[in-house]
This record gives structure tokens, C-alpha cells and sequence, in this order.
């Protein structure tokens, strides 16, 4: 584990602490457990969805992409003139 120096505001301080007290934990456990959260947030974003999905129909014979595509954008055409 790295030791890192961090500064963060009062508020965020004192929440921080009675996290901790609330479940009994260590300060800094509370702040790794939420860099944790927000890392794996921006790691699953939609961007990084859709970048894993492609391609997912490549191999599929059953769906006419092009048709498929078409019928989407009429559909929404249509919600949107509504």
C-alpha cells in the first residue's frame, strides 16, 4: 500500500469521521473504499458499454442490421414529432 497525502475540506473531513465511527473503521479504510467507488464508476461508464458491445451481433443471421437500424430511427422520428 502507498502512503499519499491528501487534502480535503473541513466538511468532507468531519463527514468522513462519522462514517467511520458509524461502522467502526479507520478513517482512511472509509476514504479507500470511496476512491474504490469512484474509480469503478468511471471504469463502467457508458462509454466503456458501449465500446464492450461492439460487435456483440456480428455473428448473428437472424437480424437484419440494416433493417433493424431503420426501424429504431423511424421509431424515434416519431416519438420526437409527437
Amino acid at each position: 500500500m502507498d502512503r499519499t497525502q491528501i487534502y480535503l475540506r473541513e466538511g468532507q473531513k468531519k463527514e468522513l469521521a462519522m462514517i467511520a465511527e458509524e461502522e467502526e473503521k479507520a478513517l482512511a479504510e472509509v476514504i479507500r473504499e470511496a476512491v474504490d467507488q469512484y474509480v469503478n464508476s468511471k471504469k463502467y461508464s457508458n462509454k466503456n458499454y458501449i465500446l464492450e458491445s461492439s460487435g456483440l451481433w456480428k455473428n448473428r443471421t437472424d437480424i437484419d442490421a440494416g433493417k433493424y437500424i431503420e426501424k429504431m430511427r423511424k421509431e424515434t422520428n416519431a416519438r420526437l414529432e409527437d
